[in-house]
């Protein structure tokens, strides 16, 4: 047992935590391919590999995604300073390289071979939720809540989203109460994707005349751009809020994001005031 009664086993291989069933993309790949997968398995990224091979060359995010709306072609929207584990590492190990990094996940290989994934779910689902830890949310949750109005529209809410940093962000009612929560997984399901056409004029002539012939020529070049939606945010919102309160233990808050599917939890006080979040990588800070 570690501090607060947190597992700390050094000798625990990221073998036995890691998923070995991992979803990955290959390039040459396109972004609808990765948008597709995103939406229906409900993940926020994965490796990419070269493909006909487990060879892994890059990782690719729904952050990334709404970074480059232009882009189509996966090798020009993934990270190509991709970190990964070895099959041999330890859990030590595994969790000091996320801790530092502030990593959501890592890809597990063995001689560059991708074998398989480890999420900062893993280790909030299979270490924190079943420790009994008396750590309170309190100690690791975030004081600063980004927030905005429910008739904001959605593209402004991914914009306020990215200028902040943040994958999650309260809606506030007329009333000013907290009426819901968006995140950039509700967020990656709104994705529409827009054919751009833009016109090019190229004209050419003949200059060693004294008179001139010229010739133009238009060149229509198409390319699909990704887009949001205007309407408000509160259409999208998932409501009601889920809260747990800051004197809950981070077990207890682990096993509430279990039990709910989500990364996040809105802190709330003993008044059942919002008073901060926390997000399933603060958990694996109690480790």
């Amino acid at each position: 047992m570690g501090r607060d009664g947190l597992v700390g086993d050094g000798g625990l291989k990221t073998s036995e935590l890691m998923n070995p069933n991992v979803i990955y993309a290959e390039v040459p790949g396109s972004r609808e391919q990765v948008l597709r997968v995103l939406k229906e398995k409900r993940i926020s990224g994965m490796p990419v590999v070269k493909k006909g091979t487990r060879q892994l060359i890059g990782i690719i995010t729904r952050e990334d995604i709404l970074r480059h709306p232009d882009e189509e072609q996966i090798a020009l929207i993934m990270n190509r300073e991709v970190v990964s584990v070895d099959l041999d590492a330890t859990f030590d190990e595994c969790l000091d390289t996320m801790k530092r990094k502030g990593f959501r996940r890592l890809p597990v290989v063995s001689n560059n071979e991708l074998k398989g994934i480890i999420t900062v779910g893993d280790l909030v689902h299979k270490v924190i939720a079943n420790s009994q830890s008396s750590a309170k949310v309190s100690d690791y949750m975030r004081r600063r809540v980004l927030s905005c109005w429910g008739n904001t529209p959605v593209n402004i809410v991914n914009r306020v989203m990215r200028m902040a940093s943040e994958y999650a962000l309260l809606i506030i009612d007329n009333q000013e109460r907290v009426a819901g929560i968006v995140s950039n997984t509700d967020l990656i399901r709104l994705v529409e994707t827009k054919i751009e056409e833009k016109k090019s004029v190229l004209k050419s002539g003949s200059e060693s005349q004294e008179w001139d012939w010229e010739t133009s020529s238009v060149l229509y070049i198409s390319k699909q751009k990704i887009s949001l939606p205007s309407f408000p945010i509160h259409q999208v919102m998932s409501t009601p809020c889920i809260t747990i309160s800051e004197s809950s233990t981070i077990s207890e808050c682990a096993n509430k994001m279990l039990k709910h599917d989500i990364d996040q939890l809105p802190v709330t006080n003993v008044r059942d005031e919002v008073v901060g979040i926390i997000y399933d990588v603060d958990l694996i800070k109690s480790l």
